[in-house]
């Protein structure tokens, strides 16, 4: 069913539109990062660096890799950080199970080239998993994802998505929010809604989890910094 001009242009404009800076609004939020070392965090020898007040991809690792933080498991939360791409492919995982060995499993957004930016990803799942095909690519840039209890998905498109990624600067520093509530993820970058996944999947679902950094190997330039938390219940 077609909507109105003016309720279709109202909701475009809802999922766009930006908040307040995330400066201004820093009740009960808690830093996650001393911006001089890796205390709190874990990962591969030689693959991630502390550098003015960042944390960096060194360039190092040959293969995928993850900084994880282990000192917490939040469920319902909101993290804020920033972050900037140079090359090749990262990520930040939430709510998500640590594999061992520096590898990671769960919800990711992407952080990666403007094209592929606004993706829900669940990291690591085997390429012939029965749910793959709805889980890999779990909603892509303006899109509202929902997945059921029985792990079908419906989406709606509900921006468009060149000029939702028209908001992210690749080689520039960029602020992201994730909204964890409930079943419900959202990511925003530069204080825009970029997509969001309600999962339900019985199987699937994940309630809570840990944080983690993604350095997809072979040249990764990625840098990450001012990382705060608020848990919300």
């Amino acid at each position: 069913m077609r909507l109105p001009v003016a309720i279709a242009l109202f909701a475009a404009f809802a999922f766009t539109a930006a908040p307040l800076p995330a400066e201004e609004n820093e009740d009960g939020f808690v830093s996650l990062f001393d911006g001089k070392t890796l205390d709190g965090w874990e990962g591969q020898s030689g693959s991630w660096e502390v550098r003015n007040g960042e944390i960096w991809c060194t360039g190092q690792a040959k293969e995928k890799n993850w900084l994880i933080r282990r000192k917490e498991q939040p469920a319902n939360f909101i993290l804020r950080l920033e972050f900037r791409w140079d090359k090749g492919n990262s990520g930040v995982q939430v709510r998500s199970d640590d594999l061992g060995d520096f590898q990671i499993t769960g919800y990711q957004v992407e952080v990666a080239e403007r094209d592929v930016m606004g993706l829900w990803h669940h990291s690591l799942l085997a390429k012939d998993h029965p749910k793959k095909e709805v889980r890999h690519l779990m909603t892509t840039a303006g899109q509202s994802a929902v997945i059921s209890e029985d792990g079908k998905k419906t989406v709606e498109q509900k921006a468009d998505p060149a000029e939702v990624k028209s908001h992210y600067r690749e080689h520039e520093w960029n602020t992201l929010e994730v909204i964890a509530d409930g079943d419900t993820l959202i990511q925003k970058i530069n204080g825009v809604e970029f997509s969001r996944v309600t999962d339900r999947d019985a199987e699937m679902s994940r309630k809570r989890g840990f944080i983690a950094l993604q350095d997809h190997g072979k040249g990764c330039t990625v840098a990450f910094r001012k990382f705060r938390l608020k848990v919300l219940r």
